[in-house]
């Protein structure tokens, strides 16, 4: 066998013979389970996103955290007045006795946050959701509160006066002992909710939705009702 003829015969058998090769070497990898397989070390690159990661000092510092995840997180006390916290999620947070007089917390969610005694004065709750969340004594004097849902919400002896509920939705809501003073309760839904011994002289409650709301106690002077009339015969102010 001369030189040329050898040197076509290897290569025809190295052509054959690497396929081969590689298909043992997958499978080798496979049936051996300590080795990492390229799909694994793909899920490592390439992880789920995930909310932002939170960092409590530089959130008590920036006062800012726009969307992020913030459930279950103790913020009890902390002075974040002011903050921007849209769109963040604080359901189930610790936040008695915390300032967010003045913050903006626009479309976030506080389902079954603890805010007792805690001072939202002034604060931009608009589409809020505070389902259940425990508001008892706060205080939310100005609060704006227009389309928040707080449904089965406890309000129980809370600051509510001036705050703006305009299609507030409150079915369920406790708000016995509560303040509304001049409050804004158009097309408000109040189905079932507790209003005993409230005090709602001024309060404008044009359209709202009063089905079956307890109201026994409470003080409607000069408030405008449902239908846009007074229990009191007075005017619209």
């Amino acid at each position: 066998m001369n030189l040329k003829t050898f040197l076509i015969i290897a290569t025809l058998l190295a052509a054959v013979g690497l396929p081969i090769a590689i298909r043992l070497s997958l499978a080798e990898n496979v049936s051996q389970p300590g080795k990492i397989q390229p799909f694994e070390e793909a899920k490592k690159v390439f992880k789920p996103l995930k909310a932002k990661q939170t960092d409590v000092a530089q959130i008590l510092k920036t006062k800012r955290c726009v969307g992020c995840d913030l459930s279950g997180l103790n913020l009890s006390g902390v002075d974040l007045s002011g903050a921007d916290l849209r769109n963040t999620n604080l359901s189930r947070a610790n936040l008695t006795k915390t300032k967010l007089k003045d913050a903006k917390m626009s479309g976030s969610s506080l389902e079954k946050a603890n805010l007792t005694y805690t001072d939202l004065d002034g604060a931009d709750f608009k589409g809020s959701d505070l389902k259940g969340a425990d508001l008892s004594n706060a205080q939310l004097l100005n609060t704006d509160l227009t389309k928040a849902n707080l449904s089965n919400a406890i309000l129980n002896r809370t600051e509510l006066r001036d705050a703006d509920l305009t299609g507030a939705k409150l079915e369920g809501a406790n708000l016995s002992h509560a303040t509304l003073v001049g409050a804004h309760l158009t097309e408000a839904n109040l189905t079932g909710a507790n209003l005993s011994n409230a005090v709602l002289r001024y309060a404008n409650l044009y359209k709202a939705n009063m089905s079956k709301t307890n109201l026994t106690g409470a003080d409607l002077s000069l408030a405008i009702m449902p239908d846009g009339t007074s229990p009191y015969g007075t005017t619209q102010y």
